[in-house]
């Protein structure tokens, strides 16, 4: 899920490899003897589809998790490693897709050759860091580095104008801290103690790696750290960026090269080699901080700082020696305990890096076609149901039910791979130089990016790469994605009867679909600009119905103390409380949906309700769980599950849900927005 704004997790159709038609046939959609009978379905129904699964599921050692969801990324990564063995072990003709991401792969398995060279790899650019010796001095060295893709006090990215999405444009992020969240630098429990002193930790580890004396490199760190904590006070919390309108600030070059002139605007733009004279500043509290800290802190110190980051950034290509202590870090925020596979690490950092080549191997490989007939034809179910629901509102005007009718139906919808794939052709990757493969990558994607500028938005470009187990709304595209990677059992079978698909991708559909009107999509029009649709009645209305929805996952708690934040998480709550009700609608618009015909001993409508829940089986090491709470906009698996059916009427008709039951709701307080 990438800086895309907002995406949401998910997608359907593809029966795994491993799996022959006449397996799929055979497979029991429904784990009879998994449902746990000592816990009522209205009681907890996660926990009654998956307790006994959850129970004596083992997360392995390498892995922060397992199950569904996210977690399917692993065996994908196996596909794709096999991909990578096979080609990386013929030789095919130069500058081929086969060539470039099996030579890529090569050599970042050739960790013998990796090890050699030490930090060897990065001497000349902690060289220029030495010689750096005033501030122009020190932005020059910045630009450069940000056309490797290094962000670390200049976060640049280029898409859509919210006001015309019909054009790319540059925008500036808030940047420059380590930590996962700003929040990190500030909180003083027990557990974020424990993180920050495990960051400070691995820092001094790579100055000294890097030939710095113990004290020196602890003092060093802390220069380090002090620098991180004065920026990351200005930064946005998660939860504030979540406003559309407040994060956008179009503003001249000329004008902002005035307002913070130890940045040098002007040089900067025309050293990245941006043809544009204004940009948007989304963060702006942010600069208007660096451009004086620049100042305040000796260039002494930002040297220091900027060895920290570069060292970082570079740690995972060079040799065993700093990718251990960047696994000690990482353990500590995640619970991983053991490092993964180089293949498996190398197999990720091919799809990073040459997704979209090795992506058209995966295609012809693993990727069923005649899934997308299907595919196609559920999303176009579930906008049906979705206009119907529309024009059931009873809170909502008809001169909006209308507007939203139209942007519904203006909604694009690409399944599979694209098609128009990325080339790499101005790439070249040879066996036996990871480090200087790697850099290439780097530059072919800023420069990919700096094309960008000034152009109409590329509509066929994919934001994630066709193996990967994920899907999306963009909202300035207006545009609906669901990678191959993802089309696979739980989501999607083409043998499993409708309750379980239904409940299944058509879920995720709705879901998708819903984000066009979550709290940020309903602030764009069908065109995807930032461009208000609504009367004002009717807004009034839907901002309090969110309002609900963040209050109701606000109370929900995870871990301990850890509540659910409800105003972080309420664009993924909102779309999947409307996308069980549109799937369901449209599940009722199929022949078994209006029948009554029992199979595995239950009604259609609860095997429909029984796939929601298993498309979310889901168990994760606490450590992880709680990152994920803190910086993530999705709530935890349980809760996708147990807090839309709470809300959902035909749920609990379904399973004779009762006043007494632990996640009862009253009828006249269950939310319904969509």
């Amino acid at each position: 899920m990438k800086n895309f704004f907002y995406f949401s997790l998910i997608i359907f159709v593809l029966v795994l490899v491993s799996c022959s038609n006449e397996k799929s046939l055979e497979r029991k959609y429904v784990d009879v003897n998994g449902i746990d009978p000592s816990i009522r379905p209205g009681d907890n129904f996660f926990r009654y589809v998956n307790g006994i699964w959850y129970d004596t599921a083992k997360i392995a050692d390498d892995r922060v998790g397992t199950g569904s969801y996210m977690f399917l990324n692993h065996p994908q990564k196996i596909l794709l490693q096999n991909i990578l063995e096979e080609v990386s072990a013929s030789e095919y003709p130069e500058g081929s897709i086969e060539q470039k991401v099996g030579d890529f792969y090569a050599s970042g398995m050739d960790t013998i050759a990796i090890n050699k060279r030490g930090f060897e790899p990065i001497q000349p650019v902690l060289d220029q860091i030495n010689a750096i010796d005033d501030i122009s001095g020190l932005m020059r060295f910045m630009t450069d580095e940000m056309k490797l893709g290094d962000n670390s006090i200049i976060n640049l990215g280029v898409f859509p104008d919210q006001e015309n999405s019909n054009m790319n444009i540059a925008h500036f992020s808030q940047s420059g801290i380590g930590l996962p969240d700003r929040d990190y630098y500030f909180k003083t429990d027990s557990s974020t103690l424990a993180i920050q002193k495990a960051y400070q930790k691995y820092i001094t580890t790579l100055f000294q790696l890097t030939g710095l004396e113990d004290e020196d490199a602890v003092q060093h760190t802390q220069i380090v750290y002090d620098i991180e904590k004065q920026l990351a006070e200005t930064h946005k919390t998660r939860i504030e960026r979540r406003d559309v309108k407040t994060n956008y600030h179009k503003l001249s070059v000329v004008e902002i090269d005035k307002m913070q002139p130890n940045i040098g605007w002007k040089d900067l733009v025309l050293n990245l080699g941006l043809q544009t004279d204004s940009v948007d500043m989304r963060q702006p509290a942010y600069y208007e901080e660096l451009n004086t800290m620049l100042a305040s802190v000796s260039v002494g110190d930002w040297k220091t700082y900027l060895k920290a980051r570069a060292i970082a950034g570079y740690a995972h290509a060079l040799s065993k020696p700093f990718e251990i202590p960047r696994f000690e870090y990482q353990r500590v925020l995640s619970g991983q305990s053991t490092q993964k596979p180089r293949a498996q690490v190398m197999a990720s950092q091919v799809d990073r890096q040459l997704g979209f080549a090795l992506g058209q191997l995966y295609v012809k490989r693993h990727f069923n076609e005649d899934a997308k007939t299907r595919a196609l034809k559920l999303v176009n179910n579930l906008q049906k149901a979705f206009e119907h629901r529309i024009g059931q509102l009873d809170w909502m005007s008809d001169s909006t039910k209308l507007e939203a009718k139209e942007k519904l139906y203006a909604i694009t919808n690409k399944i599979g791979y694209p098609d128009v794939w990325r080339d790499y052709k101005k790439v070249r990757i040879e066996k036996g130089k990871y480090f200087e493969n790697l850099v290439a990558l780097w530059q072919n994607d800023f420069q990919y990016m700096v094309e960008k500028l000034n152009k109409p938005p590329d509509k066929e470009e994919w934001g994630t790469t066709p193996s990967t187990v994920t899907a999306y709304y963009h909202p300035s595209f207006n545009e609906i994605v669901f990678p191959a990677g993802i089309l696979q059992y739980p989501y999607f079978d083409l043998y499993a009867d409708d309750a379980i698909n239904y409940g299944g991708i058509g879920v995720v559909i709705g879901h998708e679909l819903t984000h066009a009107f979550d709290d940020q999509g309903a602030q764009r029009d069908k065109e995807g600009n930032v461009n208000n649709w609504w009367t004002k009645e009717d807004y009034e209305k839907f901002k309090a119905k969110t309002q609900q929805v963040i209050d109701l996952y606000s109370t929900f708690t995870v871990l301990d103390s850890a509540h659910i934040k409800g105003a972080l998480t309420v664009g993924e709550n909102t779309a999947d409380i409307g996308g069980i009700a549109i799937a369901y609608d449209a599940f009722k618009m199929t022949p078994q949906g209006q029948d009554t015909t029992r199979i595995d001993g239950f009604t259609p409508d609860q095997r429909f309700f029984y796939s929601i829940a298993r498309i979310w089986r889901v168990k994760t090491r606490d450590e992880f769980l709680l990152k994920y709470v803190n910086t993530n906009p999705h709530s935890p698996a349980m809760w996708r599950v147990n807090g839309p059916l709470m809300n959902f009427t035909p749920f609990y008709k379904a399973f004779e849900v009762q006043p007494g039951d632990k996640n009862y709701m009253p009828e006249e307080e269950r939310i319904k927005i969509w």
